[in-house]
């Protein structure tokens, strides 16, 4: 039986936290999708989920954030771990690459700035909650077989 410095319903509680923070970002990503079709600010919902998209991720972080949550909520620590060290970093990338794909300097309305800063902010958080669940699996002692 593993011993573990984090009992086992904190790592559970993060756990959850994690999975329900890609659940409300990824509802995030496609209400600003959404946003930013009706704004006028891509033409159509997939290129709001694209490369241009200002108010949502584009589709190909949305199912990595997918996968990587499934990933890190495991029990098993081969998987856990590399899944939300990723997620982690995903986070802080999403953060960053607004300043180099012009995401930050676009023109939106007052309101969608503040959508805008919301959805990074979220993305950020699940960046701390991956990087709370990566240092609990890293402190737990792996089984003695």
């Amino acid at each position: 039986m593993p011993t573990s410095t984090i009992p086992a319903p904190a790592g559970r509680a993060i756990g959850a936290t994690l999975l329900g923070g890609v659940g409300v970002l990824l509802a995030m990503d496609l209400i600003g999708a959404f946003m930013a079709v009706s704004a006028g600010l891509n033409p159509t919902f997939l290129d709001a989920l694209g490369p241009q998209a200002r108010l949502s991720a584009p589709i190909p972080m949305m199912v990595a954030q997918a996968v990587l949550v499934a990933g890190a909520t495991r029990s098993r620590r081969g998987v856990a771990i590399p899944a939300a060290a990723l997620l982690a970093v995903a986070g802080v990338l999403a953060f960053v690459s607004g300043f180099y794909d012009g995401g930050y300097t676009a023109e939106l309305s007052a309101g969608q700035r503040i959508y805008q800063i919301a959805l990074v902010s979220a993305h950020l958080a699940v960046a701390v909650v991956a990087a709370l669940r990566l240092a609990g699996l890293l402190r737990r002692r792996p089984a003695r077989v």
